[in-house]
C-alpha cells in the first residue's frame, strides 16, 4: 500500500502512537512530544542546530524534499506562520501527515517534485537540503527555487570540486580580464538513483539566483555543502 492510499489519523492513545512509529521505516531521526523520537538512519540534528540561526518568526516556509517532516515542524516550532513541505516519496508524506496531525502541528504536506513548487506560490524562507544534487535537471531546480523565493534561500548541495580549471574565453588567464574561470566549471556524477547529474560551481549557482540575491558559502554539511541566498 503507498503512502497517500493509507489513512491520516489521529491514534486514540501515546501507547498507539509508539506502536505505530515502531512500525514505521524512518530516515530521519525526529524527536516528538512525551520523549518520543523516530528511528531514523540519519540523525540530523546538525542541521536542526543550523536551522536554528535563522528568524522563521512570521514566515511563509517550503520544504523541499521534507521526508518525514522534520524541517518543516521545526519550521513551524520556531514560530513560522504557514508551512509547506512536499517530496516526491508518497509514504514519506503518509508518515509526515500523520505525525503533524499527531503532534499537533499546522503544516501542509504535498507529494511533489522541485519542478513543480511554482505551483505552490512563492514563499519567504526555501529549504532545499541534499535535494538540487540528486535530480536531473540541476540548473532548472535552482532556477525553480529562485522564482519560489521571496527572502531566503537554505540550501545544502554538492559543488564542482575540480583540480583544474579552462575556460572558453582565450584570454582567460589575463589578470585584467574579468572572466571567471570557475564560472564555466561543472562536473557530472553518477547517482545511484537518477544516473547521470550535474555539480555545478558555486559561481554557476550565484550566477543563476542572479544579482537581486546575495550568496554565502559556509562549508561543508552533513551530506553536502551549505548555501545561503539572500534576497537583497
Amino acid at each position: 500500500m503507498v503512502g497517500q492510499d493509507k489513512e491520516i489519523i489521529k491514534l486514540k492513545d501515546i501507547e498507539e502512537y509508539k506502536e505505530w512509529i515502531r512500525g514505521q521505516d524512518w530516515y530521519q531521526t525526529i524527536h516528538l512530544k512525551n520523549d518520543l523520537s523516530t528511528l531514523g538512519k540519519l540523525n540530523t540534528d546538525s542541521r536542526i542546530k543550523w536551522f536554528n540561526e535563522f528568524d522563521f518568526s512570521g514566515k511563509t516556509v517550503l520544504d523541499i524534499g521534507c521526508n518525514s517532516g522534520q524541517y518543516s515542524f521545526n519550521a513551524k516550532k520556531a514560530g513560522a506562520s504557514s508551512v509547506t513541505g512536499i517530496d516526491v516519496n508518497e509514504n514519506r508524506i503518509y508518515q509526515a501527515k500523520m505525525l503533524a496531525l499527531n503532534e499537533g502541528l499546522d503544516v501542509e504536506f504535498h507529494v511533489a517534485g522541485v519542478e513543480q513548487i511554482t505551483d505552490f506560490g512563492k514563499f519567504d524562507i526555501v529549504i532545499c537540503i541534499a535535494v538540487v544534487t540528486e535530480v536531473e535537471n540541476v540548473l532548472g531546480a535552482l532556477r525553480a527555487i529562485r522564482n519560489a523565493t521571496n527572502k531566503t534561500v537554505i540550501l545544502e548541495m554538492d559543488l564542482a570540486r575540480p583540480l583544474i580549471y579552462a575556460s572558453s574565453h582565450k584570454q582567460w588567464w589575463k589578470k585584467d580580464k574579468k572572466v571567471s574561470r570557475l564560472a564555466r566549471v561543472a562536473e557530472m556524477h553518477r547517482h545511484k538513483h537518477v544516473g547521470w547529474v550535474m555539480h555545478p560551481s558555486l559561481e554557476m549557482v550565484a550566477e543563476i539566483f542572479g544579482d537581486e540575491f546575495e550568496i554565502s558559502f559556509l562549508g561543508q554539511g552533513l551530506r553536502y555543502y551549505k548555501i545561503v541566498l539572500n534576497h537583497k
